[in-house]
């Protein structure tokens, strides 16, 4: 009887919450984020924004390619088989070092086509823990504007790893480049909604 949190939203979700999802990945100093151009949608968790993305992507690049990691979260393969991408990987993961194989990564994210999308842990990488350094992000999200790849960040850990600010370094070197970029966002592990399938998509 004295409920009021349950009403009926908008299909994109409650524009509070989308407001603050965006100031929280993005920046509230962030230009893509006073500037309006960024837009939020709720989804049922980090894996359900995977999907939305995914399938979104799909209607847009319909022959795009989408690349992942080697190795990667288990769950990427199947999201986006499901949405009917094709999907490659490319190297990460320098296992005898216990480092990223920047050389490798690179020269491969130099020779994407155009067109495809690229998916990468924004930060936390799962399954390795291994991260980019700042540098490094902003030499790849240089890469993709030269190259005109979409990238798109799951970004599933913030403040896991530095600090809620310093662990979106990728999302603030991609935005800076004024390209398209697409960010699935969730709060089940860094504020603890699980339950709640509290996620996001921002684009």
């Amino acid at each position: 009887d004295v409920e009021t949190s349950k009403s009926y939203l908008p299909i994109s979700g409650d524009p509070t919450y989308a407001a603050q999802v965006q100031k929280l990945l993005l920046g509230q100093e962030s230009e893509a984020f006073s500037s309006g151009r960024a837009a939020t949608i709720h989804a049922p968790g980090g894996t359900g924004a995977l999907r939305m993305g995914a399938d979104l992507l799909k209607k847009f690049a319909p022959k795009a390619t989408l690349w992942v990691s080697s190795p990667t979260w288990a769950n990427h393969k199947g999201i986006f088989t499901a949405a009917g991408f094709e999907i490659k990987e490319y190297p990460y993961y320098d296992a005898q070092n216990k480092s990223v194989d920047y050389p490798a990564l690179i020269s491969c994210l130099e020779n994407i086509p155009e067109g495809d999308i690229v998916l990468m842990h924004a930060c936390c990488h799962n399954p390795t823990g291994v991260d980019l350094s700042d540098d490094q992000w902003q030499r790849v999200a240089d890469i993709a504007a030269e190259r005109k790849w979409i990238p798109f960040l799951d970004f599933a850990y913030q403040g896991f790893g530095d600090s809620v600010e310093a662990d979106r370094i990728a999302v603030e070197c991609f935005s800076k480049a004024a390209q398209d970029l697409f960010i699935a966002s969730s709060f089940s592990k860094n504020i603890g909604l699980y339950n709640e399938r509290t996620g996001a998509l921002t684009i």
